[in-house]
């Protein structure tokens, strides 16, 4: 009888045992799934390069919302007040930010609205305001822009990109929110880097992990169309086309399919070479084969003669024909010598002394895609002066 108990208690402690070590593991696994959501920005990193910010990000793209919420926190809600400082100088305004936050919401792909619900959770901002945010560009001003692709017989040795960003002059209070993002998706895609100003899901400027590099100019002094709502924002295309393309030959099958949604102007180009792509609502034309091989210049205007619609004129295109015809000019009298100090130079240059830089200009970019490095220059900084960002180890 005794042993016969004996082993009751034994069986009971083992039973009590048993349990409880299932309901710690139990609340291990709860407190590991609670604690997911805090450890999701813990993976990425920010740098600080002058007053440009490198942010660095990893996981799915909730997880990378919520690193970017995070680390940006304090960018992302200068460029939210700079938003709203805007809406509320007018009724008209305000209007116009309602409108194009609403479109743009409407036509955001799932991964960058999940992008945003993790950057809002960590950085005190509505998802409306995300919204408003990646829309200041279009709420804020209207681009000019200018690009120099040199390679070959006029590249000292690698093909060297220079590239001026043209914005209204209101722009220049964000001096201090331009910013280097570089995203390392879970799912497969390339990692990809994107320049611009804090906020802003899409891209404008952008470098991926296999050196495919490409910008955007505005390009309706020659396609002035009413932009179609039915279409999704092309700088939202561009930067899903960005994870995908290893090769140049997939960004012309990229423009060969897609639509466009206003009127642009696409400079793309790997350590080979560089390609034009004058891109708008009815179609697609190329626009490298005006200059001789080894040199692609680019304004705002499209100049692909079997185009239909009139050329326009400098007053049309904020001195587009002059800004192009200038950097032209630089790069046929230093053909050959061209590296990316030399480029820094051309694209210094200011348009009355002979160049493509003017009042508009908010930030300069210099890349070479070979070594997957990047030069930036904020005009607008108390000290302007060119920072070095080697995306090299970033893009890894």
């Amino acid at each position: 009888m005794k042993n016969k108990n004996g082993r009751k208690i034994i069986v009971l402690v083992a039973v009590f045992l048993i349990f409880s070590i299932f309901c710690l593991s139990a609340e291990a696994v709860k407190e590991s799934a609670g604690s997911k959501k805090d450890l999701a920005f813990s993976y990425g990193s920010k740098d600080v390069y002058g007053v440009v910010k490198v942010v660095n990000l990893y996981g799915s793209w909730y997880e990378m919302g919520r690193q970017y919420g995070a680390l940006m926190k304090e960018e992302l809600n200068e460029v939210s007040s700079f938003i709203e400082d805007i809406a509320s100088a007018s009724e008209q305004n305000a209007q116009k930010a309602t409108s194009i936050a609403k479109v743009q919401e409407a036509q955001t792909p799932y991964r960058i609205l999940e992008f945003m619900r993790g950057a809002s959770e960590t950085s005190g901002l509505t998802l409306d305001q995300m919204q408003r945010v990646n829309a200041v560009e279009r709420i804020a001003g209207l681009p000019k822009c200018s690009v120099a692709i040199v390679w070959g017989d006029y590249a000292a040795s690698d093909l060297v990109i220079g590239r001026n960003y043209d914005y209204s002059a209101v722009f220049a209070q964000l001096y201090k929110d331009v910013a280097v993002t570089v995203y390392h998706p879970s799912d497969g895609a390339l990692a990809t880097a994107t320049i611009g100003y804090v906020g802003e899901i899409y891209a404008v400027n952008a470098l991926n992990e296999k050196g495919i590099f490409l910008e955007l100019n505005n390009g309706k002094p020659s396609a002035s169309m009413k932009s179609p709502n039915a279409r999704i924002t092309g700088t939202t295309m561009l930067f899903n086309t960005m994870f995908e393309s290893d090769e140049l030959s997939d960004l012309e099958l990229f423009f060969n399919t897609t639509n466009c949604s206003s009127s642009y102007i696409i400079n793309v180009a790997d350590e080979n070479m560089a390609f034009s792509f004058e891109w708008c609502p009815v179609g697609v034309k190329h626009g490298e084969q005006t200059l001789p091989e080894g040199l692609l210049v680019s304004t705002n205007y499209y100049v692909n003669s079997e185009w239909e619609f009139p050329v326009p004129d400098d007053a049309k295109s904020w001195n587009g024909i002059s800004r192009r015809n200038n950097l032209i000019k630089l790069c046929e009298e230093n053909k050959g010598k061209i590296d990316s100090e030399k480029m820094m130079k051309i694209i210094e240059t200011d348009y009355k002394d002979g160049g493509a830089k003017n009042d508009m200009t908010v930030f300069q970019l210099v890349v070479v895609p070979e070594t997957l490095s990047l030069w930036v220059r904020v005009v607008n900084a108390p000290e302007p002066k060119w920072e070095a960002i080697n995306l090299s180890e970033y893009l890894i």
